[in-house]
């Protein structure tokens, strides 16, 4: 059997989230294989039963499908052969052995393994990183939920060993079970100071003694951040807490309740301590948005400041209020990035409502589609590109619209040429060109899904939310109705005629979309 060595590197390498990078082709399930194929050959299930015989998968993550994978790969690479044999109810198995190449893999992957200096790194940590996120409440009894889970894998692993000890157990595994529990001790003495730093009573051992830092403190600088995103991390999360912003001179509070925010102070460090008036308390936060740096920190065990001014508004109208007062390109940039950037609605029609929109935010809101881009839908609405860019600014902010994905603009766009196009070019076959009896049998065959002609033109009312998949299904399935209509209006030649003309005015990267998507078969669908 293997010497200890190899048991404690499989351990230490596979186990508890620690990935440890190796430059070595052989992967640790190639390296167990390999092992244990040094004693005899074996078939894939005889392994996965040794494997689980010798508790190996109790400290190792492996599958039967990753034995199989395994197998396969060694086997190309020639460390392992591969011969059939016939079982015991005349099916055959195939059997594998290690090959001369396969025990020099081995043993050279465990040279590197065992005298292994790459670095170690701990999955959990990524948790602590970003927990500072989290509302301090939740963040706290998460924690205790990891640190009651440890508890008892603790108890697990000192049963296991007291049993394994009793019955004279392998060295191997009584090595690798007090190296579990050794580790499980570590890691619940650390989670216990996390815990207390999150607290705010950090422990004498905790690496946060002494610092007037806490653990759940965000802080950092508006060169950095972008406030609207920091408040609706902020109210999202539903934290509790004050945020607060300084330029040196003057220091700005807006505190919140379960991210709903409650009040607002504002303090000139050059001037007499005085209660300032609510008016300009308000101005002063709608000034702070237009600010490009400055420090903050968002403490969620700090509660409302000394004459702090209470607000009665919602965190979406508190964004709305304070992007309006934006008046320079750089912060507009931040969401609006060039005058061709394409948005999509992102809010439902009930979350719309609770919006206090001026006539032009609705005016913009209404017109984008997920295909005009910020010029076009300026010009439209007779806006200048700064004014559209600065109502397109408040709405992203808000989180009203969205940046437009690149598949479903071009997906839309040639959904809506195609359409149009080929009720355009029936206009010749029509009693009169106003006749729209051929539309209006359009619109009543696809009158269940969220799509419709209008004076040859398409309003298209689809979820925005809706994955490119099942939006392509909505589109095929009208353009379908549309197809069969024409077809059946002025005979299937005509229909023919006009879709390959249809597909011959498209400019070649929508051709080329047409075709990925299968616009481009949708005639042969209605015969």
């Amino acid at each position: 059997m293997f010497g200890l060595e190899v048991w404690i590197v499989l351990w230490y390498t596979g186990v508890h989230g620690r990935h440890v990078m190796t430059t070595v082709s052989t992967t640790k399930i190639d390296l167990l294989l390999l092992g244990l194929l040094l004693d005899r050959p074996m078939h894939g299930y005889e392994l996965y039963q040794q494997i689980q015989a010798e508790g190996i998968d109790a400290w190792f993550n492996i599958s039967m499908a990753g034995v199989y994978y395994s197998l396969g790969k060694l086997r190309d690479q020639g460390w392992v052969a591969e011969s059939r044999q016939r079982g015991g109810r005349s099916a055959r198995k195939s059997i594998y052995r290690l090959t001369e190449e396969g025990r020099r893999a081995f043993f050279a992957a465990m040279e590197e393994q065992a005298a292994s200096q790459e670095r170690i790194y701990l999955d959990y940590d990524l948790v602590i990183y970003l927990v500072n996120r989290l509302p301090l409440q939740r963040a706290i009894d998460l924690l205790q939920q990891r640190q009651a889970f440890l508890a008892g894998e603790a108890q697990r692993l000192q049963a296991a060993l007291d049993a394994e000890r009793k019955q004279g157990g392998s060295p191997l595994k009584l090595a690798i079970l007090d190296h579990q529990r050794r580790y499980l001790a570590m890691e619940q003495a650390w989670l216990a100071d996390v815990i207390r730093d999150a607290q705010g009573e950090p422990g004498a051992d905790s690496a946060l003694a002494g610092s007037p830092r806490g653990l759940m403190l965000l802080s950092g600088d508006l060169r950095h951040y972008h406030l609207p995103d920091l408040i609706r991390l902020i109210t999202s999360g539903q934290h509790s807490g004050t945020l607060t912003v300084s330029d040196g001179r003057v220091v700005r509070t807006l505190s919140f309740e379960k991210g709903r925010p409650v009040c607002a102070s504002c303090l000139r460090r050059d001037e007499p301590s005085t209660p300032p008036a609510p008016e300009q308390v308000l101005e002063g936060l709608c000034d702070l948005f237009r600010w490009q740096e400055g420090e903050f920190t968002f403490d969620q065990t700090m509660g409302c400041e000394e004459w702090c001014i209470p607000l009665h508004l919602s965190a979406e109208d508190l964004l709305l209020m304070g992007c309006r007062w934006v008046d320079n390109w750089d912060i507009i940039q931040r969401l609006v990035p060039s005058a061709d950037a394409i948005f999509e609605p992102a809010m439902s029609a009930q979350d719309l409502e609770r919006l206090t929109l001026t006539l032009t935010e609705k005016q913009v809101l209404e017109a984008v589609d997920g295909v005009q881009d910020v010029s076009t839908i300026a010009r439209s609405l007779g806006l200048t590109l700064f004014e559209a860019s600065r109502v397109f600014y408040c709405l992203a902010a808000v989180g009203a619209v969205r940046t437009a994905d690149l598949d479903k603009i071009r997906l839309r766009r040639v959904f809506r040429e195609i359409a149009e196009l080929v009720c355009d070019s029936t206009v010749a076959w029509r009693t009169s060109p106003d006749d729209v009896s051929c539309e209006e049998m359009v619109n009543e065959r696809a009158r269940h899904l969220p799509l419709r002609l209008h004076q040859g033109r398409i309003e298209d009312q689809a979820d925005p939310h809706l994955k490119t998949d099942k939006l392509v299904e909505l589109y095929h399935e009208f353009l379908l109705a549309q197809l069969q209509v024409v077809s059946q209006t002025f005979g299937r030649d005509r229909a023919k005629e006009s879709f390959a003309r249809t597909l011959r005015q498209l400019v070649p990267e929508l051709q080329a979309v047409a075709k990925r998507y299968g616009f481009d078969k949708l005639l042969d669908l209605t015969s």
